[in-house]
């Protein structure tokens, strides 16, 4: 019976945690496998190496930002291999300069089209304050930036003052003017065309060059019931697999219909099924459905699934 997790993040990418938390947690948890997936950023060979002091196993690994541009998506794609390939981290630089152009030009954007507050040295310092680089922001650290500053909050209620359906409007301005599929991208968001890697690319870097697994993150979260659903999974599921998506995951906040729905797949393709937190601050409670904490299980997965599944994953590293 292993006690593993093979997903979460720290403050190389948009975690709350540093290396020497996320280590201390896995041992704290008596972990016996942890792959650290920060966002385009793989994780660093001086952390699997103190992971393997306390005989903890790991790997390469790392959460790309991939996009299917076949069916217009953007989508989590979660690589393991013993060694990526040396190429990879040129196409994750790649990423992370295209990613961190999108969200300077959309706050260059709502200052100078539509009024906002904000500066990207405020920025910065926002991100400092939570022990992070800008670079390892997203667009909801942005949003929450934007609210931080007082005279942007009667504009951000505005704006959404049709659409507001909770009390928290930085998750609300993210939704809905800075995702792709929001009700207001296309007024308010930013494009920087074809920056994220395709799935077949990612696919070529970490199965055909580094002999590893390509796994779908959270279908739970990435098909939203508000959005897709699980007939959307079910229905486009097949895309993924035939441009060599092994592997699909079982996150820890899936409810028992969304799991039901990743083994029939699972079964049907022939995938191995990876696990568990999306872990973005240890001790989160799991409140918004999407994240939990380090080592934290979906209790409606028998011991005997998991066991099988990290025993054809830890066979693809032996390759």
């Amino acid at each position: 019976m292993k006690n593993i997790e093979m997903h979460c993040h720290s403050t190389l990418s948009d975690g709350r945690n540093a290396l020497e938390e996320i280590i201390a947690e896995a041992k704290r948890c008596n972990l016996d496998f942890l792959s650290l997936t920060d966002h385009d950023h793989i994780s660093p060979k001086s952390f699997q190496e103190e992971l393997q002091d306390l005989w903890i196993q790991s790997c390469d690994s790392v959460e790309i930002s991939a996009r299917n541009y076949e069916l217009d998506k953007s989508l989590h794609l979660v690589s393991y291999a013993k060694v990526f390939h040396n190429s990879l981290y040129q196409v994750l630089e790649n990423s992370r300069s295209g990613k961190l152009a999108v969200k300077l030009g959309q706050l260059e954007k709502l200052v100078t089209e539509y009024d906002f507050e904000g500066t990207l040295e405020w920025f910065q310092a926002f991100m400092w304050n939570m022990g992070r680089d800008v670079d390892t922001s997203n667009k909801y650290d942005l949003s929450r930036y934007l609210y931080s500053i007082p005279q942007n909050q009667e504009k951000m209620r505005n704006i959404l003052w049709e659409r507001i359906e909770w009390n928290d409007m930085v998750a609300q301005f993210y939704e809905v003017c800075f995702k792709r599929e929001g009700a207001l991208y296309p007024i308010y968001g930013y494009e920087v065309e074809d920056y994220e890697p395709s799935v077949q690319e990612t696919v070529d870097e970490v199965v055909k060059k580094s002999w590893g697994l390509v796994s779908l993150a959270h279908p739970n979260v990435t098909f939203w019931e508000k959005k897709w659903g699980i007939p959307e999974f079910e229905r486009t599921i097949w895309n993924y697999v035939a441009k060599g998506v092994r592997g699909v995951e079982i996150n820890t906040m899936a409810s028992p219909e969304w799991i039901q729905a990743i083994l029939v797949v699972r079964q049907k393709y022939d995938l191995i099924l990876t696990f568990w937190s999306d872990c973005h601050r240890i001790g989160y409670d799991g409140r918004d459905g999407k994240h939990s904490t380090i080592g934290q299980i979906n209790s409606n997965i028998p011991q005997e699934v998991l066991d099988e599944n990290f025993w054809k994953f830890q066979s693809i590293l032996r390759t």
